[in-house]
């Protein structure tokens, strides 16, 4: 990236350039006019300097000024006015240079004795070619700089999204772990045959999680078959106390998705859904894919707001984190409602699949 101090430098090295080039055109120009006569002649370089002086003045009290106070500010009229204002201010001045103290530089016998608006008009032509080709040069350099520093604040926030996805993803995976080892520890207590069984499957379930998510979209059907057999490892801990259903509908073939964003969902289903044996709980898990890359995903389980309120440590980081990875990689490309009502707890995800 270029410091500072090396783009002033260079800024410089332009206006250098910019200035012998429009006194080496004035150098030529006098020395057609003369018809070859006169070669760099002390009269020559004076009208020269002269002449680039009176342009410069305009040039940088419309660089330094008029832009920064009218121009960037949308203050057109004022803008436009004080520049005219300015570009003739610079011929008005050239012509008085021209007609005293410099009437004797003139090459052209009789010319310049007096004010003539012919004469200034020509002046206030060419300050105004300097005025604009030196606007069309800053504005465009300055917004290549503007498009050099977007594309930078860009590259900034993209790798900033990246990290927050990566810790995001890194908080899922113990979160998973964490709750799946809750269920083993409950099948051991009650010393159940199944323990052996859930433990098997757990490790399949590590094994998609350590290396199959390690890419930003994964096959959708991945993600269903992770989401199948983590539900199957919840049933084997409830038994056939409560029904949980499971339902696909519709063509979801050659689709990919983020993986790890419906783990959370079903998580807190099983988490807040089931409250006792002798209870009419209740989980239901759908999803609808369309004709349209439209997936939606709804999870419905029964609600006990006093069994809830009561049960410690049910919050947790999962919905949350979920919701948040939806925001950074589906930016108005999903749609997510949570309806808590007195009896069942709805969730509905609406998702446009690449």
């Amino acid at each position: 990236m270029a410091t500072p101090l090396l783009m002033s430098r260079t800024k410089n090295t332009y206006h250098i350039i910019f200035w012998s080039v429009s006194l080496s055109f004035w150098l030529i120009s006098m020395f057609v006019a003369s018809e070859f006569k006169n070669v760099l002649t002390f009269k020559m370089i004076s009208l020269s300097i002269a002449f680039n002086f009176c342009f410069a003045a305009a040039v940088y009290t419309n660089l330094r000024v008029l832009i920064p106070a009218f121009f960037k500010k949308k203050s057109f009229f004022l803008f436009f006015t004080s520049l005219f204002i300015t570009v003739g201010l610079s011929a008005l001045l050239i012509q008085f240079l021209l007609i005293y103290p410099l009437h004797n530089f003139v090459i052209e016998e009789g010319a310049f004795e007096s004010f003539i608006f012919s004469d200034w008009f020509g002046f206030f032509f060419f300050s105004f070619v300097y005025v604009g080709i030196t606007s069309i040069f800053s504005l465009t350099r300055e917004w290549f700089i503007l498009q050099r520093i977007s594309n930078q604040l860009k590259d900034i926030e993209k790798e900033k999204l990246e990290a927050e996805l990566k810790v995001l993803k890194t908080q899922i995976k113990p979160h998973f772990l964490f709750n799946s080892l809750n269920n083993i520890y409950a099948l051991a207590l009650d010393k159940s045959d199944e323990t052996a069984d859930v433990v098997l499957q757990l490790s399949d379930l590590m094994r998609y999680i350590l290396y199959d998510c390690n890419e930003k979209l994964v096959d959708i059907n991945k993600e269903l078959d992770f989401s199948r057999n983590y539900i199957n490892l919840h049933k084997i801990r409830l038994g056939e106390d409560t029904p949980v259903n499971f339902i696909i509908n519709g063509h979801f073939d050659g689709h990919k998705i983020a993986p790890l964003l419906f783990e959370p969902f079903i998580e807190n289903a099983f988490k807040h859904g089931v409250y006792g044996k002798d209870s009419d709980s209740f989980i239901n898990i759908i999803f609808n894919f369309d004709e349209n890359d439209q997936m939606e995903l709804i999870i419905e389980n029964s609600y006990d707001p006093n069994w809830n309120s009561s049960k410690k440590g049910s919050g947790g980081i999962g919905i949350q984190n979920v919701i948040r990875r939806l925001e950074l990689i589906y930016p108005q490309k999903h749609k997510i409602d949570i309806d808590k009502g007195e009896a069942v707890f709805k969730i509905t995800l609406k998702i446009e699949l690449s």
